[in-house]
């Protein structure tokens, strides 16, 4: 099973059947969960969002993660067609 972290502080969506839901950083979803299909704006594979500690950050950790906006030579990104 794939997971997913939320990346985001918090935020309330709404499920397709209506149902309201609370995302906060740091929780994780299986990739497969409605929630995430349909909010993936709000996911990412990278564990750094899925960290938690006390003190100050480890160094790996002071940045946050910076996802790649374009596919990598021979990555394939699948296209989501709205409209």
């Amino acid at each position: 099973m794939d997971a997913v972290y939320v990346k985001v502080d918090s935020a309330v969506v709404t499920l397709a059947d209506g149902t309201p839901w609370t995302l906060m950083k740091g929780q994780h979803y299986p990739a497969s969960d409605p929630v995430v299909r349909e909010n993936p704006g709000m996911f990412s594979a990278d564990p750094r969002y899925g960290v938690t500690w006390t003190g100050p950050p480890p160094p790996e950790m002071a940045e946050p993660p910076v996802e790649q906006a374009t596919a990598g030579p021979g990555e394939r990104r699948g296209a989501v067609r709205r409209g």
